[in-house]
């Protein structure tokens, strides 16, 4: 028998009384349970089984399946009809680029943080744009703000520069060959030191930065991201 606090990701039809549901847990990561839930009176309740709700949950067996065993409300995230979008693309997020049964404590919290914020942001993509700075670095894929990982030095304001996946951030030469990779100007990554300073501009720029490096990372892009503005 395990237990951890966790959220809802999504759930999906498995038969007529049964639900597989995935599930975003502080202690055990990313995992995957099968569900019997009853509609009033039951330990795993229909009611619960819906994002945006921290758990308290229960599960058993160590299959490639285990069972949901037990289910109770901590607290509900009042996110608005607005900003529900937002939230599921939080979720997005950790489905496809979370490895399942890998826990990392630290982007639980920016989870529930995030979260929080989108109760009452009136800036949601920045909240999004955050968590998904976070979410690079808990992955592997830090951006290096101070030193190009190419040659050492400076980030200079007016450079151009490629993130490139297991070689970082490096100098741009159009007049060479490039390996694959995303640009980024160097006064974005500068401003990304204090990034409560940051324009609009320069916001947008980042917001084009993370669509590019999401998409090369998995070949395909965020389905929710499509109904998001900006």
């Amino acid at each position: 028998m395990q237990h951890s606090l966790g959220y809802v990701l999504r759930t999906r039809p498995y038969s007529d009384a049964n639900v597989i549901v995935d599930l975003f847990t502080q202690d055990a990561g990313r995992i995957t349970c099968m569900a019997r839930p009853a509609r009033q009176r039951g330990k795993v309740q229909k009611g619960h089984l819906q994002p945006f709700r921290t758990l308290q949950l229960q599960w058993s067996g160590r299959g490639a399946l285990p069972r949901l065993d037990q289910t109770d409300e901590q607290l509900r995230h009042r996110i608005s009809a607005a900003q529900l979008v937002h939230g599921m693309y939080l979720n997005e997020l950790i489905l496809r680029l979370l490895p399942p049964q890998h826990s990392i404590i630290s982007l639980y919290r920016d989870y529930h943080a995030a979260l929080q914020l989108l109760v009452d942001s009136q800036e949601p993509m920045l909240v999004l744009m955050r968590f998904e700075l976070g979410l690079m670095q808990s992955l592997g894929y830090s951006l290096s703000l101070w030193k190009n990982d190419g040659n050492g030095e400076a980030i200079g304001v007016g450079e151009r520069y490629l993130y490139v996946i297991g070689a970082g951030i490096i100098p741009y030469d159009h007049q060479q060959i490039q390996p694959a990779g995303v640009q980024v100007r160097g006064d974005l990554l500068v401003a990304l030191r204090e990034p409560t300073t940051m324009s609009i501009v320069q916001y947008q720029q980042l917001r084009r930065f993370l669509d590019q490096f999401w998409l090369q990372l998995l070949s395909k892009p965020f389905n929710s991201r499509k109904l998001l503005p900006f």
